[in-house]
């Protein structure tokens, strides 16, 4: 490799300065605009955001990853998708079942589970409430970030994904008393000093005995005396009622992949998506979740010739 000149040394500084400055851009944005965000997540999306730039200006002198070929990369920012969990909340019945327990425990003590896949299955199946509750304790106790819903049973049929907090705030929006009844369950169960095992296991053996308030057809808050069960207020989720709950907030960007060995050519297709999570689908069937983020990060940090 020859030496750079001046002249290309003081170009290259100026291409990394505009680099930290789009960064800068962003970071000052969501300082004023996401209160909501901790440090670490709007630096984080600072850098997401400088990331396309940077990789442009280096792309074509990237010939290999620190951790070997582009096929294990392409292994190494796969996210894990638990297709277990959301089967336990679904089944849950009137007490807290031990698949219910073990599945929430499992996603509450391994932080690298960050996606559900919710299975829609062939035809009606999934109830609205269990939808909401599933998000809603995906919010409180796990490091969950997405919620992948797919239909058709085993044929795995992407329809789109949101996060936990995106569903559950939709679904309340629809079904104020879903939340209403959940932070009563949520008061009723606390544990001192704190147990987040112990209080989801109450939390699951209670919630099927709540009653709700609101009348299922008219959807007016009903007399004292009047209470409602789970079975009365649920609607059967289809993939209509889904879109029509989340509209645009539902992440439906996807990118095409067979199965063949990775290459630039599907990491360049990956990093164009807008997402953090981008499934990878042969045809219409879910094959593989991969978190931009982290494939942006590796991909920076390769060698250079």
């Amino acid at each position: 490799m020859s030496t750079p000149t001046l002249k290309d040394r003081f170009k290259i500084a100026a291409l990394a300065y505009s680099v930290l400055a789009v960064a800068a851009v962003v970071f000052l944005g969501l300082v004023k605009s996401a209160a909501s965000l901790t440090f670490a997540q709007k630096l984080t999306l600072s850098a997401v955001a400088a990331a396309p730039i940077a990789l442009s200006l280096l792309w074509e002198h990237i010939k290999g990853l620190k951790v070997g070929g582009v096929e294990f990369a392409l292994n190494e920012v796969v996210a894990e998708v638990s297709y277990e969990m959301a089967a336990a909340f679904q089944e849950l019945q009137g007490s807290a079942t031990p698949e219910l327990v073990a599945a929430i425990t499992k996603v509450m003590q391994q932080a690298d589970i960050k996606v559900v896949a919710v299975n829609l299955r062939s035809g009606p199946y999934w109830w609205s409430t269990r939808l909401y509750f599933l998000s809603a304790l995906a919010e409180e106790f796990t490091r969950i970030e997405r919620i992948v819903f797919l239909e058709k049973d085993a044929l795995r049929l992407y329809i789109g994904m949101a996060s936990p907090a995106t569903i559950r705030k939709a679904l309340a929006a629809n079904f104020p008393d879903y939340e209403r009844v959940f932070r009563e369950v949520m008061r009723n169960t606390m544990t001192y000093p704190p147990n987040p095992a112990q209080q989801v296991q109450n939390i699951g053996f209670q919630w099927p005995a709540q009653t709700f308030r609101v009348a299922p057809e008219t959807g007016a808050v009903a007399p004292a005396a009047e209470q409602f069960l789970e079975k009365d207020v649920r609607q059967l989720v289809s993939v209509e009622l889904l879109s029509k709950w989340l509209g645009n907030r539902l992440e439906t960007e996807s990118r095409s992949w067979d199965g063949s060995p990775a290459s630039r050519a599907l990491y360049a297709r990956i990093l164009t998506c807008n997402a953090q999570y981008v499934p990878l689908l042969n045809g219409k069937r879910l094959e593989q979740v991969v978190n931009r983020i982290e494939l942006a990060l590796k991909i920076a940090s390769a060698k250079l010739a």
